[in-house]
């Protein structure tokens, strides 16, 4: 036609340059058969023309090309047209500028067809296109053409994703209907129907006004694919209907497409004798290879010290079907049972419990603060391949190190707030929520980390340039928090070095907060207009039950008050360590965490695996070999990838096997009084904290007119909005004043609870983490409701009764 117009069917994809990718790849699939309705495209060059090489310029419809456009076939012309922008930057595979341009519909008569094509060009002046095309590196938006098409008389319209563009899968197609012009639905002025299209079955995914039959969807998900076939990658395509066919509107492949999932890997199913139950406390999805390899044979290995006060052996790990599962091992035989008699009596004797938390509080912690600090501060990247493998090793041993103190403390503090427990019981009546009373408020590693952020976030309020910047934690550490306050930046870099390290999620593929500070500096920025958390309130209640309890025994004989003041001594020593020493756990499952990701760096690096990531889908003996010999991984990672996504959608059952016999019935109270006084006194300890630390179990009842009912964890109520929060990944959602809606807590969140206004939680107990942590902020707490993260939803507003344990909706 000229250089200023182009008939559709006379362009293709080389002509991308000139005539935009939209129009290019219209014109290819035109030619290659496709139902694309006829037109023609005014060119760049036009829109060059129209310039007159003035950018700034404003933009005019010249006279030559309005003789031109004048032109164009009547048989087009005088119907309804649909004019578009195609720009030369749009529809590529990183930026779609999808809704950036402008679109004309419904356009009749040449003023009309004149001024929609003027609209068009003036539009790539517009801030919104603009401020995109910035924002994918670009100064400003590219030449644009137009297109020019007859309008379809669209009865139903809608786009279609020939993969699914949340979750990757190739092997669906994602159809959205309206009735009507797309256009209603692209601009947000209309809800579409969404269908799912796989293996010739189209079933309706959402609530809809029967836009599309499923015929038309199994008709419009087949034009996806084959739209896909010929371009080579993944599309979203714009389609109608008319009274008669599908028409192809637009192609262009789709954005950020995630990578598809595993092709899945069934893994034999090997179950053990015995009763088992699968580990949902310590995991909710699989546990990685990585994991599993450094840490069952430790947890093997190192959790039987928990259970020195009773006549368990301990606790065992087995894998089955990719799930981690856990049986309690009792005692086998007479003969152990009688040693174990004698090992308990031997440890009251001693007092070992006391000497073992009195040994941390004096000189363990501070050891082990030393020796991990030590460890955080290597550079791994500067090391070679050789000093990187001592550090993992070293790195390794303290892995076994920790946990082996870890559950000894474990059964030494759980001993002593026991004992407590019980004299308290005995000599007061009180239980166990009052006793916590007596225990609460204390220092430690409970409230320290949440301390020190509240500290940042005073010093933020105080601080006008801080307190701008913190409304974009984004732009803020790009560096201009340095630059505004070197003094602030250096206290918010102490924080990520002190207490931002530790693990937080439930594997070692999650990152730490340490990887994530623009969600710690959102969590200062958060903190900033809430009241500040008062440390010394927390004592001061602990202060006034011990008053309280003075005051009962008053009358009591000297004996009762000087066990009393005793072992209140003790228990408020031992109470802290239960998470003081999880957060060295934790913060030595970080050092594991960056030593692993360093390996994977290096193995990618040199091309072995595909990402550094792939590191976790090996076991630690198979990726320090990978590091030694230089040989590929990847086919391994790809197997372990499907068999993980494997097991993730085909979870065992809660249990396998028969619950064994109870130790009740016969003559076993005969038998347990025949035992040496300390071995009855230590049984009965025993008894106490884990009928207390397990009181949640099975305790969550049906929901009753909406309410949810739950173990009273902290007393207290509140009325607010719900967030559920799955896991670390989504601490970002959290708004201050939120009703926290979680699986379980570890030591870990409590970063958060300077935030929150209550606590619910699917699982826990009296004694559990996330009890602790909301007892210690005074945050209105129910626990193990069983169902609260599937029942609730983000926004709804309730009110959470932490006296009673019942959570009631609002609205």
């Amino acid at each position: 036609m000229n250089d200023y117009l182009r008939p559709i069917r006379d362009v293709d994809l080389g002509d991308a340059g000139l005539v935009g990718r939209k129009a290019a790849v219209l014109g290819a699939l035109l030619n290659a058969g496709f139902p694309v309705p006829d037109g023609v495209v005014v060119t760049v060059n036009a829109f060059d023309r129209a310039l007159a090489g003035d950018p700034s310029a404003d933009v005019s419809m010249p006279a030559d090309i309005a003789a031109r456009l004048a032109e164009i076939d009547p048989a087009l012309r005088d119907q309804s047209l649909a004019v578009r922008s195609s720009a030369a930057e749009e529809d590529l595979r990183d930026a779609s500028y999808a809704g950036q341009y402008l679109t004309v519909l419904h356009v009749k008569g040449e003023r009309e067809l004149l001024d929609a094509v003027r609209d068009c060009w003036r539009s790539a002046f517009s801030e919104q296109v603009t401020t995109y095309a910035q924002s994918h590196g670009t100064a400003r938006a590219s030449r644009v053409a137009v297109l020019v098409q007859r309008m379809v008389p669209a009865v139903c319209a809608g786009n279609a994703f020939s993969a699914d563009p949340v979750t990757g899968e190739r092997g669906q197609v994602v159809v959205n209907a309206v009735s009507g012009v797309g256009d209603l639905m692209m601009s947000g002025q209309a809800s579409p129907e969404e269908w799912v299209v796989r293996d010739g079955e189209a079933a309706r995914r959402s609530t809809g006004q029967g836009a599309i039959t499923e015929e038309q969807a199994r008709a419009v998900a087949d034009l996806a694919r084959r739209v896909e076939a010929r371009l080579g990658a993944p599309q979203d395509i714009e389609w109608a209907f008319d009274d008669d066919r599908l028409w192809l509107l637009q192609a262009r492949p789709i954005t950020a497409l995630p990578d598809p999932p595993p092709v899945r890997v069934p893994i034999p199913v090997e179950v053990p004798e015995g009763f088992w139950r699968r580990d949902d406390y310590g995991s909710r999805v699989p546990w990685s290879p990585m994991r599993r390899s450094i840490f069952m044979d430790v947890y093997n290995a190192t959790r039987h010290h928990m259970f020195q006060y009773s006549f368990l052996a301990g606790v065992e790990y087995r894998e089955v079907g990719g799930w981690m599962y856990t049986r309690m091992v009792p005692l086998d035989g007479l003969d152990k049972i009688m040693e174990r008699v004698s090992e308990i009596v031997a440890a009251v004797r001693s007092d070992d419990a006391w000497l073992l938390i009195d040994e941390w509080n004096e000189r363990g912690q501070d050891a082990l603060a030393t020796k991990t600090a030590a460890l955080r501060d290597v550079d791994l990247g500067a090391l070679d391949d050789e000093a990187l493998l001592r550090h993992v090793s070293v790195v390794l041993d303290l892995v076994e190190e920790v946990h082996e103190t870890h559950f000894r403390l474990a059964s030494a503090s759980m001993f002593l707030v026991g004992e407590f427990g019980l004299l308290v019981r005995d000599l007061l009546g009180w239980d166990v929520r009052q006793t916590m009373r007596l225990l609460s408020g204390g220092p430690g590693k409970t409230t320290e980390p949440a301390l020190a952020l509240a500290e940042c976030a005073r010093v933020a309020r105080s601080r006008p340039a801080v307190r701008k910047l913190l409304d974009d934690p984004e732009e803020a550490l790009s560096g201009g928090l340095a630059d505004s306050d070197a003094e602030f930046a250096e206290r918010f870099a102490a924080y990520l070095r002190d207490f931002c390290h530790r693990s937080v999620g439930v594997d070692l593929t999650e990152q730490t907060l340490a990887e994530r500070p623009v969600l710690v500096l959102g969590l200062i920025r958060d903190q900033m207009n809430r009241p500040e958390l008062r440390t010394a309130g927390l004592l001061e209640a602990r202060d006034e039950a011990v008053a309280e309890a003075r005051a009962l025994l008053a009358e009591r004989p000297d004996t009762d008050r000087e066990r009393f003041d005793r072992a209140l001594v003790r228990a408020q020593a031992a109470y802290p360590v239960r998470d003081d020493k999880a957060f060295y756990t934790a913060l030595t499952g970080g050092l594991v965490r960056y030593a692993v990701l360093e390996l994977g760096r290096r193995l990618a690096r040199r091309e072995q695996i595909g990402r550094e990531a792939d590191v976790f889908l090996l076991t630690i003996e198979e990726a320090l070999a990978a590091l030694g010999d230089g040989e590929p991984r990847r086919t391994l990672v790809a197997r372990r990838e499907g068999e993980r996504e494997w097991a993730r959608v085909n979870p065992g059952p809660p249990v396998y096997g028969e619950p064994p016999a109870g130790w009740g019935g016969g003559d076993m109270e005969d038998k347990f009084s025949r035992l040496p006084e300390e071995a009855q006194y230590a049984l009965r300890v025993f008894g106490w904290v884990t009928s207390e630390f397990q009181s949640a179990q099975g305790s969550a009842g049906e929901p009753e007119n909406g309410a949810l009912r739950g173990v009273a964890a902290s007393p207290g109520t509140y009325t607010g909005p719900v967030r559920v929060i799955a896991d670390v990944s989504e601490f970002g959602k959290l708004r201050p004043g939120d009703v926290l809606v979680c699986p379980e807590t570890s030591p870990e969140w409590s970063v958060l609870f300077p935030c929150v206004g209550a606590l619910v939680t699917d699982s826990g107990g009296l004694l559990s983490h996330p009890a602790i942590i909301a007892r210690e902020y005074r945050v209105p707490a129910v626990l193990a409701t069983g169902r609260a993260t599937r029942t609730l939803r983000d926004g709804q507003v309730v009110t959470v009764d932490g006296q009673s344990g019942v959570v009631e909706t609002v609205e």
